[in-house]
Protein backbone atom coordinates (compact mmCIF):
# COMPACT_ATOMS: atom_id res chain seq x y z
CA UNK A 1 0.00 0.00 0.00
CA UNK A 2 1.37 3.40 -0.96
CA UNK A 3 1.72 6.11 1.66
CA UNK A 4 -1.22 8.48 2.07
CA UNK A 5 0.68 11.47 0.67
CA UNK A 6 1.58 9.57 -2.49
CA UNK A 7 -2.06 8.63 -3.02
CA UNK A 8 -3.15 12.24 -2.61
CA UNK A 9 -0.44 13.44 -5.02
CA UNK A 10 -1.46 10.84 -7.62
CA UNK A 11 -5.14 11.74 -7.24
CA UNK A 12 -4.40 15.44 -7.76
CA UNK A 13 -2.18 14.67 -10.77
CA UNK A 14 -4.72 12.41 -12.48
CA UNK A 15 -7.52 14.87 -11.74
CA UNK A 16 -5.63 17.74 -13.38
CA UNK A 17 -4.46 15.52 -16.24
CA UNK A 18 -7.93 14.24 -17.16
CA UNK A 19 -9.37 17.73 -16.82
CA UNK A 20 -6.94 18.87 -19.52
CA UNK A 21 -7.16 15.79 -21.76
CA UNK A 22 -10.95 15.65 -21.68
CA UNK A 23 -11.24 19.43 -21.97
CA UNK A 24 -8.89 19.84 -24.95
CA UNK A 25 -9.28 16.54 -26.84
CA UNK A 26 -12.66 14.86 -26.15
CA UNK A 27 -14.77 17.93 -25.40
CA UNK A 28 -13.71 19.78 -28.61
CA UNK A 29 -14.47 16.66 -30.67
CA UNK A 30 -17.92 16.44 -29.09
CA UNK A 31 -18.50 20.11 -29.96
CA UNK A 32 -17.64 19.38 -33.59
CA UNK A 33 -20.25 16.60 -33.68
CA UNK A 34 -22.81 18.98 -32.21
CA UNK A 35 -21.87 21.72 -34.66
CA UNK A 36 -22.32 19.31 -37.56
CA UNK A 37 -25.51 17.51 -36.54
CA UNK A 38 -27.30 19.53 -33.83
CA UNK A 39 -29.13 22.60 -35.08
CA UNK A 40 -32.07 24.54 -33.66
CA UNK A 41 -32.38 22.16 -30.73
CA UNK A 42 -32.62 18.86 -32.62
CA UNK A 43 -30.49 16.31 -34.46
CA UNK A 44 -30.30 16.78 -38.23
CA UNK A 45 -28.34 15.43 -41.20
CA UNK A 46 -29.25 18.33 -43.47
CA UNK A 47 -25.76 19.85 -43.71
CA UNK A 48 -24.15 16.46 -44.43
CA UNK A 49 -26.83 15.58 -47.02
CA UNK A 50 -26.44 18.96 -48.70
CA UNK A 51 -22.70 18.50 -48.86
CA UNK A 52 -22.88 14.98 -50.30
CA UNK A 53 -25.54 16.00 -52.81
CA UNK A 54 -22.91 17.96 -54.74
CA UNK A 55 -20.84 15.65 -57.02
CA UNK A 56 -17.89 18.03 -56.74
CA UNK A 57 -17.75 17.40 -52.99
CA UNK A 58 -17.78 13.63 -53.54
CA UNK A 59 -14.81 14.13 -55.85
CA UNK A 60 -13.04 16.15 -53.14
CA UNK A 61 -13.42 13.23 -50.71
CA UNK A 62 -12.03 10.84 -53.35
CA UNK A 63 -9.15 13.25 -54.07
CA UNK A 64 -8.30 13.34 -50.37
CA UNK A 65 -8.24 9.55 -50.17
CA UNK A 66 -5.99 9.28 -53.24
CA UNK A 67 -3.55 11.77 -51.73
CA UNK A 68 -3.38 9.64 -48.56
CA UNK A 69 -3.09 6.33 -50.44
CA UNK A 70 -0.54 7.72 -52.88
CA UNK A 71 1.50 9.10 -49.98
CA UNK A 72 1.63 5.66 -48.34
CA UNK A 73 2.64 3.92 -51.57
CA UNK A 74 5.36 6.33 -52.70
CA UNK A 75 6.73 7.08 -49.21
CA UNK A 76 6.69 3.35 -48.44
CA UNK A 77 8.61 2.40 -51.57
CA UNK A 78 11.22 5.12 -51.10
CA UNK A 79 11.55 4.82 -47.32
CA UNK A 80 11.83 1.01 -47.22
CA UNK A 81 14.23 0.96 -50.16
CA UNK A 82 16.50 3.54 -48.52
CA UNK A 83 16.40 1.70 -45.18
CA UNK A 84 17.27 -1.62 -46.86
CA UNK A 85 20.13 -0.07 -48.79
CA UNK A 86 21.59 1.62 -45.72
CA UNK A 87 21.25 -1.56 -43.62
CA UNK A 88 22.92 -3.85 -46.16
CA UNK A 89 25.67 -1.53 -47.37
CA UNK A 90 29.02 -0.55 -45.93
CA UNK A 91 30.82 2.59 -47.07
CA UNK A 92 32.50 5.71 -45.77
CA UNK A 93 30.40 8.64 -44.56
CA UNK A 94 27.48 6.28 -43.90
CA UNK A 95 26.51 8.15 -40.72
CA UNK A 96 26.55 11.50 -42.52
CA UNK A 97 24.32 10.09 -45.26
CA UNK A 98 21.97 8.68 -42.61
CA UNK A 99 21.66 12.11 -41.01
CA UNK A 100 20.98 13.75 -44.39
CA UNK A 101 18.26 11.20 -45.16
CA UNK A 102 16.56 12.00 -41.84
CA UNK A 103 16.73 15.77 -42.25
CA UNK A 104 13.54 16.31 -44.36
CA UNK A 105 11.56 15.41 -41.24
CA UNK A 106 13.11 18.42 -39.54
CA UNK A 107 12.37 21.05 -42.22
CA UNK A 108 8.86 22.54 -42.06
CA UNK A 109 6.68 21.63 -45.02
CA UNK A 110 5.88 25.23 -45.94
CA UNK A 111 9.59 25.91 -46.52
CA UNK A 112 9.92 22.81 -48.70
CA UNK A 113 6.94 23.81 -50.83
CA UNK A 114 8.21 27.37 -51.28
CA UNK A 115 11.66 26.03 -52.18
CA UNK A 116 10.22 23.61 -54.73
CA UNK A 117 8.08 26.34 -56.25
CA UNK A 118 11.18 28.53 -56.67
CA UNK A 119 13.11 25.63 -58.21
CA UNK A 120 10.59 23.52 -60.13
CA UNK A 121 7.56 25.77 -60.54
CA UNK A 122 6.51 27.40 -63.80
CA UNK A 123 8.99 30.25 -63.23
CA UNK A 124 11.47 28.22 -61.17
CA UNK A 125 15.24 28.26 -61.67
CA UNK A 126 15.48 24.61 -62.76
CA UNK A 127 12.42 24.85 -65.02
CA UNK A 128 13.52 28.04 -66.76
CA UNK A 129 17.11 26.86 -66.96
CA UNK A 130 16.11 23.67 -68.81
CA UNK A 131 13.82 25.65 -71.10
CA UNK A 132 16.72 27.97 -71.97
CA UNK A 133 19.26 25.17 -72.49
CA UNK A 134 16.91 23.01 -74.57
CA UNK A 135 15.31 25.90 -76.46
CA UNK A 136 11.79 24.96 -75.32
CA UNK A 137 8.74 27.20 -75.44
CA UNK A 138 6.82 25.24 -72.80
CA UNK A 139 7.96 23.80 -69.43
CA UNK A 140 8.98 20.15 -69.33
CA UNK A 141 6.52 19.52 -66.48
CA UNK A 142 3.62 21.02 -64.60
CA UNK A 143 4.54 21.24 -60.93
CA UNK A 144 0.95 21.24 -59.70
CA UNK A 145 -2.06 19.04 -59.09
CA UNK A 146 -1.86 15.52 -57.65
CA UNK A 147 1.65 14.74 -59.03
CA UNK A 148 3.07 17.91 -57.46
CA UNK A 149 1.35 17.24 -54.13
CA UNK A 150 2.59 13.63 -53.99
CA UNK A 151 6.10 14.72 -55.00
CA UNK A 152 6.31 17.12 -52.05
CA UNK A 153 4.72 14.69 -49.57
CA UNK A 154 7.01 11.84 -50.67
CA UNK A 155 10.03 14.10 -50.21
CA UNK A 156 9.04 15.10 -46.67
CA UNK A 157 7.19 12.06 -45.26
CA UNK A 158 9.26 9.06 -46.42
CA UNK A 159 11.29 9.55 -43.23
CA UNK A 160 8.61 7.73 -41.17
CA UNK A 161 9.20 4.55 -43.17
CA UNK A 162 12.94 5.05 -43.35
CA UNK A 163 13.46 5.55 -39.62
CA UNK A 164 11.02 2.87 -38.38
CA UNK A 165 12.19 0.21 -40.85
CA UNK A 166 15.85 1.03 -40.12
CA UNK A 167 15.21 0.27 -36.45
CA UNK A 168 13.23 -2.90 -37.27
CA UNK A 169 16.01 -4.24 -39.51
CA UNK A 170 18.30 -4.37 -36.47
CA UNK A 171 16.10 -7.19 -35.11
CA UNK A 172 16.31 -9.40 -38.22
CA UNK A 173 18.01 -12.74 -37.52
CA UNK A 174 20.42 -12.86 -40.44
CA UNK A 175 21.60 -16.36 -39.52
CA UNK A 176 18.13 -17.59 -40.57
CA UNK A 177 18.47 -15.70 -43.87
CA UNK A 178 21.87 -17.30 -44.54
CA UNK A 179 20.50 -20.72 -43.66
CA UNK A 180 17.60 -20.26 -46.09
CA UNK A 181 19.93 -19.16 -48.89
CA UNK A 182 22.24 -22.13 -48.27
CA UNK A 183 19.22 -24.40 -48.80
CA UNK A 184 18.56 -22.82 -52.19
CA UNK A 185 16.10 -20.04 -51.36
CA UNK A 186 16.33 -16.98 -53.60
CA UNK A 187 16.63 -13.41 -52.39
CA UNK A 188 12.94 -12.70 -52.96
CA UNK A 189 11.91 -15.74 -50.92
CA UNK A 190 14.34 -14.84 -48.12
CA UNK A 191 12.94 -11.31 -48.05
CA UNK A 192 9.33 -12.54 -47.87
CA UNK A 193 9.93 -15.23 -45.23
CA UNK A 194 12.66 -13.77 -43.01
CA UNK A 195 12.93 -9.99 -43.41
CA UNK A 196 9.37 -8.90 -44.22
CA UNK A 197 7.71 -10.48 -41.11
CA UNK A 198 10.20 -8.61 -38.91
CA UNK A 199 9.74 -5.18 -40.50
CA UNK A 200 5.99 -5.50 -41.21
CA UNK A 201 4.87 -3.91 -37.87
CA UNK A 202 7.15 -0.94 -38.57
CA UNK A 203 5.81 -0.65 -42.13
CA UNK A 204 2.18 -0.69 -40.93
CA UNK A 205 2.86 1.86 -38.17
CA UNK A 206 4.56 4.13 -40.71
CA UNK A 207 1.65 3.68 -43.14
CA UNK A 208 -0.84 4.83 -40.49
CA UNK A 209 1.21 7.93 -39.72
CA UNK A 210 1.78 8.72 -43.40
CA UNK A 211 -1.88 8.28 -44.38
CA UNK A 212 -3.08 10.57 -41.59
CA UNK A 213 -0.44 13.13 -42.53
CA UNK A 214 -1.26 12.84 -46.25
CA UNK A 215 -5.03 13.32 -46.02
CA UNK A 216 -4.54 16.23 -43.62
CA UNK A 217 -1.86 17.95 -45.71
CA UNK A 218 -2.68 21.59 -46.39
CA UNK A 219 0.54 23.32 -47.42
CA UNK A 220 1.15 21.46 -50.70
CA UNK A 221 -2.52 21.34 -51.83
CA UNK A 222 -2.96 25.03 -50.98
CA UNK A 223 0.19 26.35 -52.66
CA UNK A 224 0.63 24.01 -55.63
CA UNK A 225 -2.60 22.00 -55.80
CA UNK A 226 -4.13 24.20 -58.48
CA UNK A 227 -7.56 22.80 -59.30
CA UNK A 228 -6.98 19.61 -57.31
CA UNK A 229 -9.20 20.19 -54.27
CA UNK A 230 -8.97 18.22 -51.04
CA UNK A 231 -10.81 18.33 -47.72
CA UNK A 232 -8.09 20.25 -45.86
CA UNK A 233 -8.28 23.24 -48.22
CA UNK A 234 -12.10 23.14 -48.16
CA UNK A 235 -12.09 23.17 -44.37
CA UNK A 236 -9.95 26.32 -44.28
CA UNK A 237 -12.19 27.97 -46.88
CA UNK A 238 -15.36 27.07 -44.92
CA UNK A 239 -13.83 28.48 -41.75
CA UNK A 240 -12.83 31.69 -43.55
CA UNK A 241 -16.45 32.06 -44.75
CA UNK A 242 -17.69 31.45 -41.18
CA UNK A 243 -19.50 28.25 -42.25
CA UNK A 244 -18.47 26.31 -39.16
CA UNK A 245 -21.28 23.76 -39.49
CA UNK A 246 -19.98 22.90 -42.98
CA UNK A 247 -16.37 22.87 -41.78
CA UNK A 248 -17.41 20.50 -38.97
CA UNK A 249 -19.01 18.07 -41.45
CA UNK A 250 -15.88 18.14 -43.62
CA UNK A 251 -13.73 17.55 -40.53
CA UNK A 252 -15.81 14.51 -39.58
CA UNK A 253 -15.37 13.00 -43.05
CA UNK A 254 -11.61 13.50 -42.70
CA UNK A 255 -11.60 12.02 -39.20
CA UNK A 256 -13.70 8.98 -40.15
CA UNK A 257 -11.44 8.31 -43.15
CA UNK A 258 -8.34 8.46 -40.95
CA UNK A 259 -9.79 6.24 -38.20
CA UNK A 260 -11.14 3.67 -40.70
CA UNK A 261 -7.75 3.22 -42.39
CA UNK A 262 -5.96 3.15 -39.01
CA UNK A 263 -8.26 0.42 -37.65
CA UNK A 264 -7.93 -1.57 -40.88
CA UNK A 265 -4.13 -1.43 -40.75
CA UNK A 266 -4.07 -2.18 -37.02
CA UNK A 267 -6.27 -5.25 -37.64
CA UNK A 268 -3.86 -6.44 -40.31
CA UNK A 269 -0.94 -5.79 -37.95
CA UNK A 270 -2.50 -7.89 -35.16
CA UNK A 271 -3.29 -10.68 -37.64
CA UNK A 272 0.35 -10.90 -38.68
CA UNK A 273 2.12 -10.81 -35.33
CA UNK A 274 5.77 -11.79 -35.26
CA UNK A 275 7.96 -12.73 -32.29
CA UNK A 276 11.41 -11.20 -32.56
CA UNK A 277 14.39 -13.37 -31.63
CA UNK A 278 15.93 -12.55 -28.26
CA UNK A 279 19.44 -12.37 -29.69
CA UNK A 280 19.29 -11.79 -33.45
CA UNK A 281 22.42 -12.52 -35.44
CA UNK A 282 23.67 -9.20 -36.88
CA UNK A 283 24.27 -8.60 -40.58
CA UNK A 284 27.93 -8.32 -41.55
CA UNK A 285 28.39 -6.48 -44.87
CA UNK A 286 30.66 -8.33 -47.27
CA UNK A 287 33.53 -6.55 -48.94
CA UNK A 288 33.86 -6.97 -52.66
CA UNK A 289 32.49 -5.92 -55.99
CA UNK A 290 29.04 -4.40 -55.89
CA UNK A 291 26.20 -5.87 -57.93
CA UNK A 292 24.35 -3.85 -60.54
CA UNK A 293 21.38 -3.70 -58.16
CA UNK A 294 23.50 -2.14 -55.40
CA UNK A 295 24.87 0.40 -57.87
CA UNK A 296 21.32 1.27 -58.94
CA UNK A 297 20.20 1.67 -55.32
CA UNK A 298 23.23 3.86 -54.65
CA UNK A 299 22.22 6.09 -57.55
CA UNK A 300 18.69 6.40 -56.10
CA UNK A 301 20.17 7.41 -52.73
CA UNK A 302 22.38 9.99 -54.44
CA UNK A 303 19.38 11.48 -56.25
CA UNK A 304 17.45 11.65 -52.99
CA UNK A 305 20.34 13.43 -51.26
CA UNK A 306 20.41 15.96 -54.12
CA UNK A 307 16.68 16.52 -53.67
CA UNK A 308 17.39 17.21 -49.99
CA UNK A 309 20.34 19.56 -50.47
CA UNK A 310 19.30 21.50 -53.59
CA UNK A 311 16.15 23.12 -52.08
CA UNK A 312 18.09 24.17 -48.97
CA UNK A 313 20.90 25.61 -51.09
CA UNK A 314 18.30 27.29 -53.32
CA UNK A 315 16.58 29.02 -50.40
CA UNK A 316 19.92 30.19 -49.01
CA UNK A 317 21.08 31.51 -52.40
CA UNK A 318 17.83 33.27 -53.30
CA UNK A 319 17.51 34.87 -49.85
CA UNK A 320 20.55 37.02 -50.73
CA UNK A 321 18.93 38.28 -53.96
CA UNK A 322 16.45 41.07 -54.54
CA UNK A 323 12.83 40.17 -55.18
CA UNK A 324 13.06 41.91 -58.56
CA UNK A 325 15.90 39.64 -59.67
CA UNK A 326 14.16 36.51 -58.33
CA UNK A 327 11.03 37.33 -60.33
CA UNK A 328 12.66 38.44 -63.60
CA UNK A 329 15.98 36.59 -64.02
CA UNK A 330 16.48 32.90 -64.74
CA UNK A 331 19.55 32.94 -62.49
CA UNK A 332 19.16 35.86 -60.05
CA UNK A 333 22.38 37.80 -59.53
CA UNK A 334 21.31 41.01 -57.73
CA UNK A 335 22.89 40.20 -54.35
CA UNK A 336 21.80 42.11 -51.27
CA UNK A 337 21.49 41.90 -47.47
CA UNK A 338 18.29 43.95 -47.56
CA UNK A 339 16.03 40.94 -46.92
CA UNK A 340 17.76 40.14 -43.64
CA UNK A 341 18.03 43.79 -42.61
CA UNK A 342 14.26 44.21 -43.04
CA UNK A 343 13.60 41.23 -40.75
CA UNK A 344 15.52 42.88 -37.89
CA UNK A 345 14.65 46.52 -38.64
CA UNK A 346 10.86 46.22 -38.50
CA UNK A 347 9.13 44.90 -35.39
CA UNK A 348 6.17 43.86 -37.56
CA UNK A 349 8.47 41.68 -39.67
CA UNK A 350 10.55 40.38 -36.74
CA UNK A 351 7.60 39.58 -34.44
CA UNK A 352 6.44 36.38 -36.29
CA UNK A 353 9.88 34.83 -35.78
CA UNK A 354 9.76 35.56 -32.04
CA UNK A 355 6.17 34.29 -31.86
CA UNK A 356 7.07 30.98 -33.47
CA UNK A 357 10.07 30.44 -31.19
CA UNK A 358 8.02 31.23 -28.06
CA UNK A 359 5.01 29.12 -29.07
CA UNK A 360 7.17 26.13 -30.03
CA UNK A 361 8.99 26.28 -26.69
CA UNK A 362 5.65 26.54 -24.86
CA UNK A 363 4.30 23.49 -26.71
CA UNK A 364 7.45 21.52 -25.99
CA UNK A 365 7.41 22.40 -22.28
CA UNK A 366 3.69 21.77 -21.79
CA UNK A 367 3.85 18.48 -23.69
CA UNK A 368 6.75 17.20 -21.60
CA UNK A 369 5.01 18.28 -18.39
CA UNK A 370 2.01 16.15 -19.33
CA UNK A 371 3.67 13.09 -20.87
CA UNK A 372 6.77 12.46 -18.74
CA UNK A 373 4.83 11.59 -15.53
CA UNK A 374 2.49 9.33 -17.53
CA UNK A 375 5.41 7.46 -19.12
CA UNK A 376 7.12 7.09 -15.74
CA UNK A 377 3.97 5.78 -14.05
CA UNK A 378 3.49 3.32 -16.92
CA UNK A 379 7.09 2.20 -16.41
CA UNK A 380 6.43 1.66 -12.68
CA UNK A 381 3.41 -0.55 -13.34
CA UNK A 382 0.10 -0.76 -15.17
CA UNK A 383 -3.02 0.89 -13.80
CA UNK A 384 -6.34 1.70 -15.46
CA UNK A 385 -6.04 5.46 -15.00
CA UNK A 386 -2.65 5.59 -16.63
CA UNK A 387 -3.87 3.37 -19.47
CA UNK A 388 -6.81 5.69 -20.09
CA UNK A 389 -4.51 8.73 -20.03
CA UNK A 390 -2.17 7.16 -22.59
CA UNK A 391 -5.12 6.27 -24.84
CA UNK A 392 -6.31 9.90 -24.80
CA UNK A 393 -2.81 11.17 -25.50
CA UNK A 394 -2.41 8.86 -28.50
CA UNK A 395 -5.83 9.82 -29.94
CA UNK A 396 -4.47 12.93 -31.80
CA UNK A 397 -2.24 10.51 -33.72
CA UNK A 398 -5.22 9.54 -35.92
CA UNK A 399 -6.56 13.12 -36.13
CA UNK A 400 -5.31 15.20 -39.07
CA UNK A 401 -4.14 18.62 -37.92
CA UNK A 402 -7.11 20.43 -39.48
CA UNK A 403 -9.46 18.20 -37.45
CA UNK A 404 -7.79 19.24 -34.19
CA UNK A 405 -7.89 22.91 -35.18
CA UNK A 406 -11.60 22.93 -36.05
CA UNK A 407 -12.35 21.03 -32.83
CA UNK A 408 -10.61 23.78 -30.85
CA UNK A 409 -12.48 26.52 -32.73
CA UNK A 410 -15.85 24.88 -32.04
CA UNK A 411 -15.06 24.41 -28.36
CA UNK A 412 -13.32 27.67 -27.45
CA UNK A 413 -14.89 30.38 -29.57
CA UNK A 414 -17.08 30.99 -26.48
CA UNK A 415 -16.29 31.04 -22.79
CA UNK A 416 -15.57 27.58 -21.43
CA UNK A 417 -14.98 26.01 -18.03
CA UNK A 418 -11.95 24.23 -19.53
CA UNK A 419 -10.45 27.63 -20.34
CA UNK A 420 -11.34 28.91 -16.85
CA UNK A 421 -14.15 31.12 -18.12
CA UNK A 422 -12.31 32.56 -21.13
CA UNK A 423 -12.79 32.31 -24.91
CA UNK A 424 -9.43 31.30 -26.39
CA UNK A 425 -10.05 31.85 -30.10
CA UNK A 426 -8.36 35.05 -31.24
CA UNK A 427 -5.99 35.03 -28.26
CA UNK A 428 -2.32 34.14 -28.04
CA UNK A 429 -2.45 30.73 -26.33
CA UNK A 430 -4.77 28.82 -28.68
CA UNK A 431 -1.92 28.06 -31.12
CA UNK A 432 0.51 26.71 -28.46
CA UNK A 433 -2.37 24.58 -27.15
CA UNK A 434 -2.98 23.21 -30.64
CA UNK A 435 0.73 22.52 -31.10
CA UNK A 436 0.82 20.72 -27.75
CA UNK A 437 -2.10 18.44 -28.65
CA UNK A 438 -0.43 17.36 -31.91
CA UNK A 439 2.84 16.78 -30.03
CA UNK A 440 1.46 14.45 -27.34
CA UNK A 441 1.72 11.15 -29.29
CA UNK A 442 5.29 11.87 -30.40
CA UNK A 443 6.40 12.88 -26.90
CA UNK A 444 4.69 9.90 -25.28
CA UNK A 445 6.38 7.50 -27.71
CA UNK A 446 9.77 9.16 -27.21
CA UNK A 447 9.41 9.10 -23.42
CA UNK A 448 8.39 5.42 -23.44
CA UNK A 449 11.50 4.54 -25.44
CA UNK A 450 13.65 6.49 -22.97
CA UNK A 451 12.02 4.74 -19.99
CA UNK A 452 12.60 1.30 -21.53
CA UNK A 453 16.34 1.99 -21.53
CA UNK A 454 16.31 2.62 -17.75
CA UNK A 455 17.74 -0.15 -15.58
CA UNK A 456 15.13 -0.80 -12.83
CA UNK A 457 17.84 -2.14 -10.51
CA UNK A 458 19.17 1.38 -9.96
CA UNK A 459 15.92 2.75 -8.54
CA UNK A 460 15.28 -0.39 -6.48
CA UNK A 461 18.78 -0.12 -4.99
CA UNK A 462 18.15 3.49 -3.91
CA UNK A 463 14.88 2.45 -2.21
CA UNK A 464 16.59 -0.42 -0.39
CA UNK A 465 19.15 2.06 0.94
CA UNK A 466 16.39 4.24 2.42
CA UNK A 467 16.10 6.91 -0.28
CA UNK A 468 12.67 8.53 -0.73
CA UNK A 469 10.72 8.00 -4.00
CA UNK A 470 11.26 11.65 -4.94
CA UNK A 471 15.03 11.26 -4.44
CA UNK A 472 15.00 8.26 -6.76
CA UNK A 473 13.03 10.17 -9.41
CA UNK A 474 15.16 13.33 -9.42
CA UNK A 475 18.60 11.81 -8.75
CA UNK A 476 18.38 8.47 -10.60
CA UNK A 477 15.47 8.24 -13.04
CA UNK A 478 15.54 11.71 -14.64
CA UNK A 479 19.35 11.93 -15.15
CA UNK A 480 19.27 8.56 -16.97
CA UNK A 481 16.26 9.23 -19.20
CA UNK A 482 16.79 12.98 -19.73
CA UNK A 483 18.71 12.66 -23.04
CA UNK A 484 15.93 10.61 -24.69
CA UNK A 485 13.19 12.82 -23.29
CA UNK A 486 15.01 16.00 -24.34
CA UNK A 487 15.50 14.57 -27.85
CA UNK A 488 11.73 14.04 -28.17
CA UNK A 489 11.08 17.56 -26.93
CA UNK A 490 13.50 19.05 -29.45
CA UNK A 491 11.81 17.10 -32.25
CA UNK A 492 8.52 18.74 -31.23
CA UNK A 493 10.20 22.14 -31.28
CA UNK A 494 11.47 21.50 -34.80
CA UNK A 495 8.10 20.27 -36.08
CA UNK A 496 6.13 23.19 -34.64
CA UNK A 497 8.40 26.15 -35.39
CA UNK A 498 7.33 26.22 -39.03
CA UNK A 499 3.92 24.52 -38.72
CA UNK A 500 1.45 25.89 -41.27
CA UNK A 501 -1.83 23.91 -41.37
CA UNK A 502 -2.95 24.54 -37.79
CA UNK A 503 -1.51 28.05 -37.90
CA UNK A 504 -3.67 28.93 -40.92
CA UNK A 505 -6.80 28.00 -38.94
CA UNK A 506 -5.94 29.34 -35.48
CA UNK A 507 -3.59 32.31 -35.77
CA UNK A 508 -4.70 35.80 -34.84
CA UNK A 509 -3.34 39.32 -34.49
CA UNK A 510 -1.33 38.48 -31.38
CA UNK A 511 0.23 35.16 -32.35
CA UNK A 512 0.98 35.42 -36.07
CA UNK A 513 3.65 32.72 -36.70
CA UNK A 514 6.50 32.73 -39.15
CA UNK A 515 4.87 30.18 -41.49
CA UNK A 516 1.91 32.51 -42.12
CA UNK A 517 4.26 35.44 -42.68
CA UNK A 518 6.30 33.41 -45.17
CA UNK A 519 3.24 32.62 -47.29
CA UNK A 520 1.82 36.15 -46.94
CA UNK A 521 5.09 37.75 -48.04
CA UNK A 522 5.30 35.35 -50.96
CA UNK A 523 1.76 36.26 -52.06
CA UNK A 524 2.52 39.99 -51.65
CA UNK A 525 5.66 39.59 -53.84
CA UNK A 526 8.09 40.15 -50.96
CA UNK A 527 9.78 36.91 -51.94
CA UNK A 528 13.19 37.86 -50.55
CA UNK A 529 11.83 38.38 -47.02
CA UNK A 530 9.91 35.09 -47.22
CA UNK A 531 13.09 33.22 -48.14
CA UNK A 532 15.07 34.98 -45.39
CA UNK A 533 12.46 33.68 -42.93
CA UNK A 534 13.07 30.22 -44.41
CA UNK A 535 16.81 30.44 -43.79
CA UNK A 536 16.23 31.30 -40.13
CA UNK A 537 13.86 28.36 -39.64
CA UNK A 538 16.22 25.95 -41.42
CA UNK A 539 19.12 27.18 -39.26
CA UNK A 540 17.12 26.65 -36.06
CA UNK A 541 15.98 23.23 -37.28
CA UNK A 542 19.47 21.97 -38.12
CA UNK A 543 20.97 23.26 -34.88
CA UNK A 544 18.22 21.46 -33.00
CA UNK A 545 18.70 18.37 -35.19
CA UNK A 546 22.38 18.22 -34.25
CA UNK A 547 21.36 18.37 -30.59
CA UNK A 548 18.89 15.51 -31.10
CA UNK A 549 21.57 13.31 -32.63
CA UNK A 550 23.95 14.17 -29.80
CA UNK A 551 21.39 13.34 -27.09
CA UNK A 552 19.82 10.21 -28.58
CA UNK A 553 22.47 8.48 -30.68
CA UNK A 554 21.05 4.99 -30.13
CA UNK A 555 17.77 5.76 -31.87
CA UNK A 556 18.91 8.06 -34.67
CA UNK A 557 22.50 7.11 -35.50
Amino acid sequence: MKPYKQKVALSVFYGALFFLLVGYILYPMANTFLQAFWQEGHFTLNVAKEYLANPNNIQVIKNTFWVGAGSVVFCGILGVALAMYMAFSSFKLKKLLHILLLSPMMIPGVIIVIAFVQLYGESGIVTKGLEFLLGLQEPLWQFSGLPGILFVITYTQYVYFYLNVSVALKYVDYSAAEAAMSLGAGRVRVFCTVILPTILPAVITSAIMTFASGIGAFTAPNLIGGGYKVLSTQIVRSKANNRMELASVQVLFLFVMSVFVMLLLQYYKRKHTYVRPARPSPFLPRQGRRSWFQVLCGAVVLVQVLFILVPIAGILYLSFNTTHSIMTDIFPMEFTLENYIKVFQSDRVFRPLVNSLNMSLLAMGAGLLLTVPVSYLAYCGKNRWNGAAKALMVLPWCMPVSVIAINLINAFNVRSIFAFGHALIGGYYILPIGYTITALPLLLSSNDVAMESLNPVLEEASKSLGASPWYGIFRIVLPNVAPGIAAGGILVFIRTIGEYTMSALLYGVYNRPISISMVTNMQEFHIGISLAYGVFVIAFSYLALGLVFHLDKKRFI
